[in-house]
This record gives structure tokens, C-alpha cells and sequence, in this order.
């Protein structure tokens, strides 16, 4: 049973298609796959999918028939939401010291920092498959932290 952990920029995909959508879309279709998330991809990814109402991409009444496919697989449970803790932030806080100052290593924002570090506690209690993300600096830093990566910016 393969595990998977998305973060927002490749959840997003699930439900608009664009580059790396497909490459979701059959992880998702892998019997008994599990595909985790962290609580904060909840807001983002709705956040995305608001962007792309503002930006003419998508219009009110398909932001809700997307929204709403969304909270289904989260009800459903096709979507394991994790519950974010104090031990996420202080996990944070290390990712960022390690990889922000360093020009040569990748940089990490605030909110892939949170979620990498959910991935990396899911990981520690069930070993993923794959650590999922659509940004090339959080893929540079969940390889060096030896997470198994599909990296959907060279989808």
C-alpha cells in the first residue's frame, strides 16, 4: 500500500488541471494508495483556488463544484488530513535555520517548512512512499532531508 504526501502546490493540481495534474490524478488511482496532507493545505489549497477565480481561470460556480469535490475526499477520507501540533512549528523553525541561510542550499518559506515537517513526522511513524510538491526548493530540502520525492515542476 503506497503512501503519499501532497503539499498544497501539488494538491492543487487534483482539481484544476495543469502541468502535473495527470501524475496526481493516477496516484490517486492506485488501489489502497493513502495520500496524507497537512491541516494547513486545507486553507491553501482553497486559497489557490480562489487566486484562480480573481485571476480568471476558473469561474464562481466551478470554484464551488472544485471546492466541494475537495471537502468530499477530505470527508471521505480519501484525503488524510493531519493534525498540526507545537512539534510541527519547532520542526519548522529547525528546516528553516538549516536551509534558509545558505545561498547554495535551497530556500524554504514559512508555510513549506510546516508542511514539510508534517511529512516528515507522517514518514517517521509509517515511511512514505513519496513526499509530493510542485516547488523545486521544497523538493531540494525533503531530499536532503531523505524523503523520496516527486518532484510535479519537472512533470
Amino acid at each position: 500500500m503506497a503512501a503519499y504526501f501532497f503539499d498544497s502546490s501539488a494538491l492543487v493540481k487534483r482539481y484544476h488541471p495543469e502541468v502535473g495534474t495527470a501524475d496526481v490524478n493516477r496516484l490517486f488511482s492506485e488501489q489502497h494508495s493513502r495520500h496524507f496532507i497537512a491541516r494547513l493545505a486545507v486553507v491553501e489549497v482553497q486559497s489557490a483556488l480562489v487566486r484562480k477565480v480573481r485571476e480568471g481561470v476558473i469561474s464562481l460556480s466551478d470554484l464551488d463544484i472544485v471546492r466541494q469535490r475537495f471537502l468530499e475526499e477530505i470527508t471521505q477520507r480519501r484525503l488524510q488530513v493531519v493534525r498540526m501540533t507545537d512539534l510541527h512549528c519547532r520542526t519548522a523553525e529547525h528546516l528553516i535555520r538549516q536551509y534558509g541561510p545558505q545561498l547554495e542550499q535551497p530556500r524554504l518559506r514559512t508555510l513549506d517548512a510546516l508542511q514539510l515537517a508534517v511529512a516528515l513526522e507522517v514518514h517517521q511513524q509509517m515511511q512514505l512512499d513519496f513526499f509530493v510538491s510542485a516547488d523545486k526548493n521544497q523538493c531540494k530540502a525533503a531530499k536532503a532531508e531523505q524523503l523520496s520525492v516527486l518532484n510535479l515542476t519537472q512533470a
